[in-house]
């Protein structure tokens, strides 16, 4: 990892300046083309810019370098749900729970997803996970809107 751009890239990002942080993590990459984590956040650059399709290529090339990195699963199970792939996105949030089992908006947005394809049972039993984990978290404003989702599926 090089230090400088990426927390200058960081910086940018934070400050909502998607392009400038891209070419910080791009410099990044020129001189360290194996760091996943730089691939995940210009992925997330990229998604802000509407770049979706390059998104995509950063998480997928994120999780090559990386392959045991539950928050670019989730990035990418995200990127995937908005892009109506509910099936892959199924599968993300799978890996991303699998590497982090208190990950509770992972659970919310595979019930989104299983929700979209129809599973109705499978969205409540994901919505009823996320809303005990926001619950344990302190999250409340999340905690109540799972409960409003389950509600309004029975």
């Amino acid at each position: 990892m090089s230090p400088l751009q990426v927390l200058r890239g960081l910086a940018s990002s934070r400050a909502e300046n998607f392009k400038e942080a891209i070419s910080d993590f791009n410099q990044a990459i020129k001189i360290n083309p194996n760091d996943a984590f730089v691939y995940s956040v210009r992925g997330n650059a990229r998604w802000e810019l509407k770049d979706k399709q390059g998104a995509l290529e950063d998480f997928n090339q994120a999780i090559k370098i990386s392959p045991n990195n539950g928050f670019t699963y989730f990035a990418r199970g995200n990127a995937r749900l908005e892009l109506k792939d509910r099936q892959g996105a199924i599968e993300d949030f799978n890996q991303a729970i699998k590497f982090d089992p208190d990950l509770a908006r992972a659970y919310a947005n595979r019930g989104s997803a299983r929700l979209a394809l129809g599973d109705k049972q499978g969205a409540v039993v994901d919505f009823e996970k996320a809303a005990n984990l926001f619950q344990q978290q302190g999250r409340r404003k999340a905690y109540d809107m799972m409960i409003n989702k389950i509600r309004s599926l029975q």
